[in-house]
């Protein structure tokens, strides 16, 4: 069994307090400090998963994203968990009522929204940005710990063969990989 079975195995056997996240951390060497940025497909988006309420009069689910005002109350009850709540102008006092419950689910500054779409694009958005810089380390996530094994394999290896070839171009070598939640220890894979 490799390191990325073993980091796989610890995602399904464990229970986390919260939706943490799945990171890869890369050490590569850039001898001839190439400094770029590029974007890259990821197969699923880090989000994928996680539970998102935008509070609305209307009442619908696609996959992981619920509207919908009776959706909240839900969540009051502790039948849906939700990893944040949306909302806009017209839903704010159903926030307001019930502030001491929210802790951080719910901040004015970041969860107050005019239009649902742009965070919705952003929640569901499978491109990540990779900046290469004069670190030459790379930290970046790749899912959470709600995905199945299936997802996290193939979000691991489409980043690490799409870098292999923008980096086989600007001749910068892959030295060491490490897969990790938020809060566990890191596997070495390579």
């Amino acid at each position: 069994m490799n390191n990325l079975d073993l980091f796989i195995k610890y995602c399904l056997e464990n229970k986390f307090n919260f939706c943490e996240s799945i990171d890869l951390s890369i050490l590569f060497n850039n001898r001839k400090k190439n400094y770029f940025s590029f974007c890259t497909n990821l197969f699923y988006s880090v989000n994928d998963k996680k539970k998102f309420l935008f509070l609305s009069d209307i009442i619908k689910k696609e996959n992981n994203i619920y509207y919908g005002n009776s959706y909240f109350y839900s969540f009051l009850k502790k039948e849906i968990v939700f990893e944040k709540i949306y909302s806009n102008i017209k839903n704010i006092s159903l926030i307001k009522k019930n502030t001491d419950f929210f802790k951080n689910k719910f901040t004015e500054k970041k969860c107050l929204l005019d239009n649902y779409d742009k965070k919705i694009k952003e929640i569901t958005n499978k491109i990540l940005k990779v900046k290469i810089d004069k670190n030459n380390f790379l930290n970046v996530k790749i899912g959470n710990v709600f995905f199945d094994k299936n997802m996290i394999t193939k979000n691991y290896f489409t980043l690490i063969n799409n870098l292999k070839k923008v980096f086989f171009c600007n001749n910068i070598y892959i030295e060491k990989i490490y897969i990790s939640t938020t809060m566990s220890k890191s596997y070495l894979i390579k």
